[in-house]
């Protein structure tokens, strides 16, 4: 089924000024999409963080190998028609590689981070369930997270990400 209320977003209609400005977000660092290079870009088990121009932010917190989106837990997937962007926030209850000493010195011991695409076109969601997204494959124009019972699909033109955020969740 295609995602309801969702227009086409010609490319003439995209304005790059229109992007949210993420630095009044806490802790984080917008990351432009890479100019694409034709024929490249991660799949499933890929390094996702290649698509995006500086992804040594990300890298520095979530360390080298990069994990793959499927060891987070993706707790937003949101459609936004009136920028025809799609947000996808993951989070994960484990001190990453990457920052495990710094965070772990702060009582930090979660993550989460933002990946947010925009000039979404064919955007299709089949079905929707509680159930862990087990598949997520970008590849420098398209998206694919999928699980037992759902699929979200959708073209795109830019990626960004913020960088990941540390807190501390349950109790001492």
């Amino acid at each position: 089924m295609t995602a309801p209320n969702l227009a086409p977003c010609p490319a003439s209609d995209i304005d790059p000024s229109s992007t949210p400005d993420f630095s009044s977000i806490p802790d984080t660092d917008p990351i432009p999409a890479p100019t694409p290079t034709p024929g490249a870009g991660p799949g499933p088990g890929a390094d996702w963080t290649a698509l995006l121009a500086d992804p040594q932010p990300v890298r520095d917190v979530l360390g080298v190998p990069v994990p793959p989106l499927t060891a987070f837990n993706l707790f937003v997937a949101h459609f936004d028609e009136r920028d025809c962007s799609f947000t996808a926030a993951f989070e994960a209850l484990t001190a990453p590689a990457g920052a495990a000493a710094e965070w772990a010195g702060n009582g930090h011991n979660a993550l989460e981070f933002f990946l947010r695409f925009t000039g979404v076109t064919e955007a299709e969601v089949d079905g929707w369930s509680h159930q862990s997204t087990s598949t997520v494959t970008l590849t420098e124009r398209s998206a694919v997270f999928a699980g037992p019972g759902h699929r979200i699909s959708f073209a795109y033109t830019e990626v960004r990400a913020t960088r990941p955020r540390g807190y501390r969740t349950g109790t001492p």
